[in-house]
Formats: structure tokens, C-alpha cells, sequence
């Protein structure tokens, strides 16, 4: 068997990651009884994604993103001054509710589970809220390993959160291949450490830092399929 351990990303690849921040934003906007218009959105959306990549960086801490994520468009957009780090708080406490699987993601996980493989999480998140959407989704226990950024102390592309998780998994790096869609945390963190990785790009976006996975897939039959062919256990050769 050519791996024995899979390590999966959460956001966007398991978890549906835009319906969640949709749902935290609803949840937010009707309970300060903010209008959530399309420009507000819009930015919100860019200005998170640009944190989190600093955040990726070393750029910024997680208190630091949680502490100006919302302060500077509420007042922008709706002229109101806001405790930047409650307001950020009750958000993540709406995104933890969410939990919509991707398709195809908890009939890989069976599967996988089927061919052998061992199951690991490793995401940039806070432990308790993740393992809590896991749980919602129905999928926590499929996991030997569950491991976060916060348990770790650091994110992910960083060295050190490797370090973190092989020091707790029963396997080597190279006994084990990375599936997620971040190229910059996943695929580039897997490759600073010398391991494997397929690219979730369910989204279709450019290989813009030409890191080279193993394998590009678009839907979890395709991983499914390199599953059985190409990372075939004894037993299916």
C-alpha cells in the first residue's frame, strides 16, 4: 500500500465553506438588524480572504484577524462602532453551526475507510469549533486524528504545524498524502515538508505559485477513482 494515512482540510473541502460564512453572515446581520447588502458582501468576503492569507504569512496573529475583521466596513457600511473581537466572536459562534458536506465528501471518507486508510484532519481553525461542525455533519468519527491551528499553536503552511501533527499520528510523512484545496496552506505546506498531496480545485483557480501535487482533481469521484488505480492498497494490485 503505497500510503497509509490521508490527511483531509476541512474548509472547502469537506465543509461547504461559502454556504457557512453565508449563513454565519444571515445569522449576524438579522440579529443587530444590519441590512447584508451584495457590496457589503462582496468586501467582506475579499478583506477576509486577504487576512487569512497574512494570517498564512505570520504576517498577523488569529486575535489580531478576529480584532479587525469587522470594526472598519460595519462603520464603513453602516456607521455604527463595534467591539471588533465580540462581534467577531458571535460570528464564529453562528459559523460553527454550519456544516454542509461537499458532494461526493462522506462517500470518499467510507471508501477510504474501506481501502485501509487511516484518516486525519489538519485545518487552519479554531479545535473545538471544528471538531463541533464535524460532529453536525456526521463525519467526526471517521477521523483517528483530528488536529488544528489552535491546538498546533501555528497555521499552516507553516513547518511547525507538521511537526505538530506527526508528532501526534502513529505515521510518517511518507506513509502519507495531503487532499485539500488550499494551495498556499495545504498543497504548498505539504511540499515545504516533503510529502505528498492531491489538489482539491473544485473552484478551478490558477496554479499561481506552480507547486506541483501529485494529482489536480475538481470532484471527489476523480479522487476516488486515484484512490483504487494509483494509491491502491496491497489487497486491489
Amino acid at each position: 500500500m503505497k500510503y497509509k494515512q490521508i490527511i483531509v482540510d476541512v474548509d472547502d473541502t469537506l465543509l461547504d465553506t461559502p454556504d457557512t460564512v453565508q449563513q454565519a453572515l444571515n445569522n449576524l446581520f438579522k440579529a443587530h438588524g444590519w441590512d447584508l447588502t451584495d457590496d457589503f458582501k462582496k468586501e467582506f468576503h475579499s478583506y477576509n480572504q486577504g487576512l487569512w492569507r497574512q494570517l498564512e504569512k505570520g504576517e498577523l496573529t488569529y486575535d489580531q484577524l478576529r480584532a479587525v475583521l469587522f470594526p472598519s466596513l460595519i462603520k464603513k457600511y453602516y456607521g455604527e462602532d463595534i467591539d471588533g473581537l465580540a462581534v467577531a466572536d458571535e460570528f464564529h459562534g453562528y459559523f460553527h453551526d454550519g456544516h454542509k458536506l461537499l458532494p461526493g465528501a462522506k462517500d470518499t471518507l467510507i471508501y477510504a475507510k474501506k481501502l485501509g486508510y487511516s484518516l486525519a484532519v489538519l485545518s487552519n481553525g479554531e479545535q473545538f469549533g471544528q471538531e463541533r461542525r464535524l460532529k453536525l455533519a456526521g463525519i467526526h468519527d471517521y477521523f483517528d486524528l483530528i488536529v488544528t491551528s489552535e491546538l498546533a499553536g501555528c497555521q499552516k503552511p507553516d513547518p511547525e504545524i507538521f511537526d505538530f501533527f506527526f508528532s501526534q499520528s502513529d505515521y510518517s510523512p511518507s506513509e502519507t498524502v495531503f487532499f485539500g484545496d488550499g494551495l498556499s496552506s495545504d498543497i504548498l505546506g505539504a511540499a515545504g515538508y516533503g510529502f505528498d498531496s492531491v489538489w482539491y480545485n473544485h473552484r478551478h483557480r490558477k496554479n499561481t505559485l506552480h507547486v506541483h501535487p501529485l494529482f489536480e482533481v475538481d470532484n471527489y469521484a476523480q479522487f476516488q477513482r486515484i484512490l483504487q488505480k494509483d494509491f491502491a492498497p496491497d489487497s486491489l494490485v
